[in-house]
């Protein structure tokens, strides 16, 4: 049964006659802005444009309109994005002038050129097209928040109830009316929608359907082949999104991305960057107070300065954590089967002093640079750890998420006040949920803010022992 949704959208916006609108404009300032800037001073022998002027204004504009669509300024379905568009319009223009640079520069012509005509005309153009297109794209969002549309759309829930038309037109920023909905119960029913979409000019039909009807209504849609329209094909249940990073193409399949890296590409490099810049400069500027535990820790007790114990890292890698000894060689745990607790008798005097400053830590800077560790990431636990008698994994099921980044010196967990002994499952999970949330949220941005909480934390914070 068809609804008919009433609407007082009625003037429609061509997404065409806006990405040519956009282009002619573009030629058009490059044109008369360069003609312009002749007559300022030093632009040239008087007010007329000299031949070279004349074949650089109209090379420039060529060379943008090509440039422009390698950057796809003009594409289409992306023409009324505010970012998109002046993001890549300027790079665009910038991209035009700078080559402009390089050709004068190659055919040694640059000293015939006026450089204040030149970059007067760069300025004003690109300053002119953005200001245009930031000003025309306002009063679009405005209009279509009102009276205007970009496309025509139904929405059918096949064995299920169909989008909310405020929901489609809120996804696409008012760009979409949809004038009907309806529900089907049976595929054979959406040979229907030849007729309605002919009678509505509709431009996009949003079909939703349970998740395992998905291949039933694909392959049903040859009954609209025929039409020359665009169909969406989604599942009714939100939650199935909730598994799926991306969809692509996989030669003639289709692949669903169940998981990826939480840290990939250019990230990944700059924060290994990172990890290698801080930790050669911690260092260098500590290598004093280093050497000065060792000394301390070798007075204080007989025994090994530094103590080694097998972690947990990467991808579940078991690597060689390096601390300074805190407590009597006799004494230390290589598989931490006990953990510390605050008045552990097995810690010396120097050890003492040392764990509370977090400065037992500062070998792990080996680590970083080795790259078993990062600054900044979840706290590597040792194998043997527990709480409540019980493996930690076994407590909290997803515990081993914690592995899909480099383990830190400090993390999200230690500056949120969750640091210390794991003695109940409230703790634990409380540091894992954290751990999880810098995770999902990972900016070098996060990676600052906790290094500067962290230092603020070495010099008073009553969970260290």
């Amino acid at each position: 049964m068809w609804s008919r949704r009433s609407t007082r959208k009625s003037k429609r916006i061509s997404l065409h006659n806006f990405s040519a609108g956009f282009a002619a404009f573009d030629i058009l300032t490059l044109i008369v802005a360069g003609f312009a800037c002749v007559g300022l001073p030093g632009g040239s022998a008087g007010a007329s444009p000299q031949e070279w002027q004349i074949w650089a204004i109209f090379f420039a504009a060529s060379l943008q309109f090509g440039l422009a669509h390698i950057f796809e300024v003009y594409r289409t379905s992306s023409v009324l994005d505010r970012r998109h568009v002046l993001r890549r319009a300027t790079l665009s223009f910038l991209a035009t002038f700078a080559l402009m640079i390089c050709i004068a520069a190659a055919t040694k012509s640059a000293e015939s050129y006026s450089r204040l005509w030149f970059f007067s005309w760069a300025g004003t153009s690109t300053a002119i097209a953005i200001a245009a297109r930031a000003l025309i794209l306002r009063r679009i969002r405005e209009a279509l928040a009102e009276s205007a549309f970009v496309h025509r759309a139904l929405s059918v829930g096949v064995f299920c109830d169909p989008l909310h038309p405020r929901e489609i037109e809120g996804e696409t920023r008012n760009e979409e009316v949809v004038v009907g909905y309806a529900t089907y119960a049976d595929l054979a029913e959406l040979a229907d929608l030849s007729d309605r979409i002919v009678q509505e000019a509709i431009d996009h039909v949003y079909l939703a359907a349970p998740w395992a009807e998905i291949p039933n209504v694909l392959r049903h849609l040859d009954m609209l082949r025929h039409l020359s329209t665009r169909v969406f094909v989604l599942p009714a249940d939100r939650r199935v999104m909730a598994d799926v990073v991306s969809v692509a193409k996989f030669g003639d399949r289709i692949s669903f991305c169940g998981m990826e890296e939480p840290i990939h590409g250019w990230n990944l490099w700059f924060k290994r960057i990172e990890d290698i810049a801080l930790a050669s400069c911690a260092l260098v500027l500590l290598s004093p107070l280093m050497a000065a535990t060792a000394l301390a820790i070798r007075i204080d007790s007989p025994g090994p300065i530094f103590f080694r114990q097998q972690r947990v890292g990467f991808n579940g890698r078991i690597f060689e954590l390096w601390k300074f000894r805190s407590m009597f060689a006799e004494k230390t745990d290589a598989h931490a089967t006990v953990q510390t607790s605050r008045g552990d008798p097995r810690v010396t005097r120097v050890g003492r002093f040392i764990r509370r400053s977090s400065i037992d830590e500062l070998p792990q800077l080996i680590n970083v640079i080795l790259g078993d560790m990062s600054i900044v990431g979840p706290r590597p636990h040792a194998l043997a750890t527990k709480t409540d008698g019980r493996n930690l994994e076994e407590l909290v099921e997803y515990y081993a998420v914690r592995h899909r980044v480099k383990p830190g010196m400090t993390g999200w967990a230690q500056v949120k006040g969750f640091r210390g002994e794991l003695d109940t499952l409230d703790k634990l999970r409380n540091r894992v949920d954290c751990d999880l949330y810098y995770i999902d949220n990972w900016t070098l941005l996060l990676d600052v803010g906790i290094i500067f909480r962290t230092m603020m934390m070495v010099l008073r914070d009553s969970r260290a022992y």
